[in-house]
């Protein structure tokens, strides 16, 4: 499938999620930090997808296969870890994360996202290139059971940095 297309696909699958209720909860006062940082990522992901147009001469192509997978296993981590969460906001998180892992190559988190313990995503620019790392990718690999969906990151395992 084309960059373009899927991006369209995504973008329907986005106009039928209503924005409202997440940025009502960020402007409440006692909203957890990571919630905020994380409902602020997704919001700004949406609008990025809704305004975005990929060019016919920096189109590519995405296999097939990596877009079923990836889907496949946002879905697994959804019966994991939040099944009861509504299908459209499941739907607005999956078309976020495909788009983000297999269109514009950024990570899954916010850049400075703490996973605690000063564990984060950091980027370092590389010859004219931004490089994106994670201090829990490599952690998340070894323990992952069900699903791991830190496989379609971008980002590199920060115990591979400088190799």
């Amino acid at each position: 499938m084309k960059a373009s297309e899927l991006l369209e696909e995504i973008k329907e699958d986005m106009r039928n999620f209503n924005t409202k209720q997440m940025e009502e909860n960020l402007k409440k006062e006692d909203i957890n930090p990571i919630s905020k940082q994380l409902a602020e990522f997704n919001l700004e992901n949406y609008y990025e997808i809704l305004s975005k147009n990929i060019p016919k001469e920096k189109d590519f192509d995405i296999e097939d296969k990596k877009i079923a997978e990836m889907r496949n296993e946002i879905k697994l981590f959804f019966k994991g870890c939040s099944p009861e969460s509504e299908e459209s906001f499941k739907k607005f998180i999956e078309s976020i994360c495909v788009y983000l892992s297999l269109i514009a190559k950024k990570p899954l988190h916010p850049v400075g996202m703490d996973f605690r313990d000063g564990k984060t995503v950091f980027l370092e620019e590389k010859n004219s290139e931004t490089v994106y790392y994670c201090d829990i990718k490599q952690r998340q690999a070894e323990i992952a059971k069900d699903y791991y969906t830190c496989k379609y990151c971008v980002c590199i395992p920060s115990e591979l940095k400088g190799n």
